[in-house]
This record gives structure tokens, C-alpha cells and sequence, in this order.
């Protein structure tokens, strides 16, 4: 199992996300936060095949979360989520690095499984 860590202030939206993920069987094994720290020290942990994050939280917005990633751990994968980010938020989302897909809410299932399939690719 590949362990993703996912984080998103919308507690519905992460639940949604982690019955789906075990429903399909797929070889990922989801940490769930609504908390930054908290999904930071499960990274600090180690072993994270990919780190998902939402764009519009309190206290920090997903390209500070990437950025920190990126300077911290500089060959972790990333993927954002996002319902409401504008176009050059994105764009500096994507310029913070490692970020391999941007999704848009509300979220594509099958998006989300190809994009995470997809990093085994390019790793």
C-alpha cells in the first residue's frame, strides 16, 4: 500500500475521499487531516508516495504548504485541489514545484486515481 496524505479543511470532502479510496481496493492507503501540522508531522514520518492539498484553507493556502514541501522534502509529489483558486494562484502553484496535477472541486474520481497512478510513471 502507498501511503498518500491528504488535506483539506472540508471534513466532508476528506471523508468522501477516504471511503472512496477503500471502496476501490486501490493500492493507496489515505491519511486524512483538516489540520496542517498535523498532515506535516505524518509526512515528517516519512514513506509518502504523494501529498494532496487543497488550495483555500485558514492559516495557510496550499502554495505555502507546497513551497514548504518543496524546500523541505524537494522530491515529494504533490497534488492540488482547488474550487475556487484563480488562474495565477494556480500558476504559482505549479512554479512552487513537485506539483505533478492541479484538480478542480468538485473532484473527478477518476482524475485523481490516473494523476496518482501517474507519478509511479514518472518516478
Amino acid at each position: 500500500m502507498r501511503k498518500i496524505i491528504i488535506l483539506d479543511d472540508e471534513v466532508m470532502m476528506l471523508s468522501s475521499l477516504e471511503r472512496r479510496i477503500k471502496s476501490e481496493n486501490l493500492a493507496y492507503e489515505p491519511h486524512c487531516f483538516s489540520s496542517i501540522k498535523l498532515a506535516l508531522a505524518e509526512l515528517d514520518k516519512g514513506d509518502c508516495y504523494a501529498f494532496i492539498t487543497d488550495v483555500k484553507m485558514p492559516h495557510l493556502t496550499g502554495d505555502q504548504v507546497v513551497n514548504y514541501i518543496s524546500k523541505k522534502y524537494p522530491e515529494q509529489p504533490c497534488i492540488v485541489i482547488t474550487g475556487q483558486a484563480e488562474k495565477r494562484e494556480i500558476r504559482h502553484i505549479m512554479d512552487a514545484g513537485n506539483v505533478k496535477e492541479v484538480i478542480w472541486k468538485p473532484i473527478d474520481f477518476e482524475k485523481l486515481v490516473t494523476a496518482l497512478d501517474n507519478i509511479a510513471v514518472t518516478e
